[in-house]
């Protein structure tokens, strides 16, 4: 099908008319923001709107037309909505309220399909607590599948004269064209206007034989005994497996496991915004795992078991909000430790005070004297110890040890940041970013500025390059090992931007051409290190995301825990995460490029 010179895949059982209606609804900026799509069984409204996603949800997709996220609402609770939504939006929220406000603070365009809307655990209450409350920002428009007269479609409020497609009236079905679709198929042309008689049914999932080991069942029975015991109100052994949430799609999962408060329930509602769109088992019992370290001894005992499931990385160790009473507070900054801080990572809460950890098993060490507490955006420590601190208006401070050890002393390093505020803009000069590489004895602090550039002091002088379009938002640095006819340590600094990049410089020559990486939402943290094998870098992003990338294999490994990442660092292949509601470290191994993920002989499900 074309309109207007744009191309759609080709839309059978005759439906041409009701097709076009659709992209016209879609083209019209002054059309209603809700579009409903309704008839009875069989109408074939699925079958309209998959059609519809596949032809707007391509790079080709006009704006106007492009669909930034579908959300299959069979089964779906609430929960798996947000969650859902959240994730296709390069958001991370956990409940409506988050996520409403996320999307209006964004102020751009969403266009949102939603089929099936009659199937979900609430039809009615998905529709009173997310879809009707998006319907009121300007900017969102919905296509649903909600059949006349039905709970959902009359829980729409804030549209109240909706656009509705009733594809059980003739007009929107061409009957010679039905019939030669029907009849290609082998269906019955008499079926005409509803297409469903003629697509069938989709097949049931196995049944599970009796006294069968459950864990052998395959996702789809699984998820199906899942499913029923949602209906049923008890899921039974199903939850006395911690295996067997990870082995089954996670929309059934939580909508049996939704009321339930045991350490199970609460580390899988935890995890939802990693797991909901995951395909891979293996890392949905890894994220589960990790939400789990740190609790009791239930949780404990539950996190072993997930353990036998391998997967491309697993937790260390980990103190969460609530299950932890180490727990130091939302992470808004981390620091891999040197000097005095040996073994140690340096954790920032957000009224400034500074608390140490052992770097391999998360035990609470000490804590970093500040003198003038305030709230932190920054935080890093120099080879000779001296720690240094950015506060959220851009100002830096620095804590020197008592006990100095070889690097720039006191009034070396305040002479650099003199000289980096100078080239910034002065006192306070915009300052967003700061790292310090502690293998370098020399090296004072890199810092980030709210213009894009990244400032790096060597030799009595400060060298600049502007990375980013808008703020650098996080900044981490560290030494190579340098040839033998070149410098012993290689400076590294890698820098994340507002604009989504990950960039990579040398300070001693040209900034590489091109990011390391880029993405759709805002970098908010970095990391750099180095193993056995070269150079590492992480990064993370503001919807959740931790990408892994070996400079010298390739290798990538991306990760998320369920929460927002505020802060990164490393020490050797373990990566400590920075987490509103924790902290957390994961042992690392990034597969090489290219390859899949292990097989663990199950079907990848939504």
């Amino acid at each position: 099908m074309v309109r207007d010179g744009r191309r759609m895949p080709p839309l059978g059982a005759g439906r041409r008319a009701a097709g076009l209606a659709l992209l016209g609804w879609l083209d019209d900026m002054r059309a209603p923001r809700l579009c409903r799509v309704a008839g009875p069984p069989g109408a074939g409204k699925s079958h309209l709107l998959a059609w519809l996603v596949r032809g707007c949800t391509t790079d080709e997709a006009p704006g106007e037309r492009r669909i930034h996220a579908v959300l299959p609402a069979a089964g779906a609770t609430l929960r798996t909505a947000v969650w859902s939504l959240g994730h296709q939006l390069d958001l991370v929220a956990h409940a409506p309220g988050p996520l409403i406000e996320a999307i209006a603070a964004d102020n751009r365009p969403t266009l949102i399909c939603v089929p099936e809307l009659d199937q979900a655990d609430d039809p009615a209450g998905l529709v009173t607590g997310l879809l009707d409350p998006l319907l009121r920002l300007p900017g969102v428009r919905l296509v649903v599948e909600a059949t006349t007269g039905g709970a959902a479609a009359g829980a729409f409020t804030a549209v109240p004269a909706p656009a509705v497609l009733e594809l059980g009236d003739p007009q929107w079905t061409d009957r010679e064209r039905f019939a030669q679709w029907a009849a290609a198929r082998g269906g019955d042309a008499g079926a005409y206007p509803l297409p469903g008689p003629v697509l069938g049914t989709p097949a049931a999932p196995p049944a599970v034989p009796a006294g069968a080991d459950l864990r052998s069942a395959g996702e789809e029975a699984l998820s199906a005994l899942w499913t029923a015991a949602a209906a049923g109100g008890d899921p039974g052994p199903l939850t006395a497996d911690p295996l067997l949430y990870a082995l089954a799609r996670p929309v059934p999962v939580t909508a049996a496991v939704e009321r339930r408060d045991d350490a199970l329930g609460r580390a899988w509602r935890a995890a939802g915004p990693a797991v909901i769109e995951e395909p891979d088992p293996a890392v949905r019992a890894a994220v589960l795992r990790t939400r789990l370290l740190g609790a009791d001894t239930a949780a404990a005992a539950a996190a072993a078991v997930l353990a036998q499931l391998p997967a491309p990385w697993s937790g260390r160790w980990a103190r969460w909000e609530g299950t932890d009473r180490d727990w130091p507070g939302p992470a808004v900054a981390v620091t891999a430790g040197v000097g005095p801080y040996l073994s140690q990572v340096l954790v920032a809460d957000p009224t400034g005070a500074v608390r140490t950890f052992d770097v391999a098993t998360g035990r609470r060490v000490g804590a970093v004297v500040v003198p003038s507490p305030r709230p932190l955006r920054g935080l890093a420590v120099t080879a000779g110890g001296s720690v240094v601190l950015l506060d959220a208006w851009g100002r830096a401070e620095l804590v020197v040890p008592a006990e100095p050890r070889p690097g720039l002393d006191g009034y070396g390093l305040m002479a650099a940041l003199d000289a980096v505020r100078a080239v910034a803009g002065g006192p306070g000069g915009g300052l967003s970013a700061v790292a310090a590489i502690g293998g370098l004895a020399d090296s004072a602090p890199a810092f980030g500025d709210a213009a894009g550039a990244v400032h790096w002091y060597q030799d009595g002088a400060v060298v600049s390059e502007r990375l980013h379009h808008g703020p650098v938002t996080a900044l981490a640095g560290a030494a190579l090992g340098g040839g033998p006819l070149s410098d012993p340590e290689i400076p590294l600094l890698v820098s994340g931007g507002f604009d989504g990049a990950v960039r990579l410089w040398g300070p001693r020559s040209a900034p590489m051409p091109e990011p390391s990486d880029r993405r759709g939402c805002p970098v908010t943290a970095v990391a750099a290190g180095v193993t056995a094998a070269g150079p590492v870098v992480a990064a993370a992003w503001s919807d959740g995301l931790v990408r892994v990338r070996d400079l010298g294999t390739g290798g990538v490994l991306d990760l998320r825990t369920g929460s927002e990442v505020w802060s990164l660092a490393l020490a050797g292949t373990l990566l400590v995460l920075g987490m509103p509601d924790g902290l957390a470290a994961v042992d690392t191994r990034p597969r090489p490029h290219g390859a899949a993920a292990p097989a663990v002989g199950l079907r990848a499900g939504a």
